[in-house]
């Protein structure tokens, strides 16, 4: 989830642009495993423009965002992990900062409790395959991008 496995190396870094129903189309693997190795999705940056619809601050201080594609109505989850847990060895460790402090300079500071926004953006971010697909925003095959590498602001949190 912060890029400090042991694959890390592996992960291409250059995004792909893709979009929310083009992921949700993907098969998950039937069993999903600690390593991302042999696991094409988990092994690719991909880039989005999306609504972030809402977001929050969780008690492991990851902001979580849950994006819309508007012209779809399908919704997906992004992850931006909180700094502490991220160790010298994370790689892109700069860009994941960067991302993470882009969006909390931009717009208003996430707390604990879901945050509406409506800010179109685009984002990059790392495949993550997560089991549980009952999280609030979550796609049904448990994709998700884990964690967010870019983040530009296109429209809302003020700019204009």
């Amino acid at each position: 989830m912060t890029l400090s496995d042991s694959s890390k190396g592996a992960v291409n870094w250059t995004p792909i642009p893709t979009g929310i129903a083009d992921i949700a189309k993907l098969a998950a693997p039937r069993r999903i495993l600690a390593s991302r190795k042999n696991n094409p999705f988990e092994l690719k940056t991909w880039q989005i423009t999306a609504v972030i619809e809402r977001y929050r601050v969780q008690s492991n201080g990851e902001i979580a965002l849950e994006m819309n594609d508007v012209h779809t109505s399908t919704y997906m989850n992004a992850y931006m992990p909180n700094p502490k847990c991220l160790s010298k060895s994370t790689r892109g460790r700069t860009d994941i900062l960067a991302a993470r402090t882009a969006f909390t300079k931009a717009c208003p500071a996430p707390t604990a409790a879901w945050q509406t926004l409506g800010a179109t953006v685009q984002l990059s971010g790392v495949g993550f395959w997560n089991p549980v697909k009952t999280t609030l925003g979550a796609l049904g095959n448990g994709a998700e991008l884990r964690p967010v590498t870019r983040f530009t602001l296109m429209e809302g949190c003020g700019k204009f």
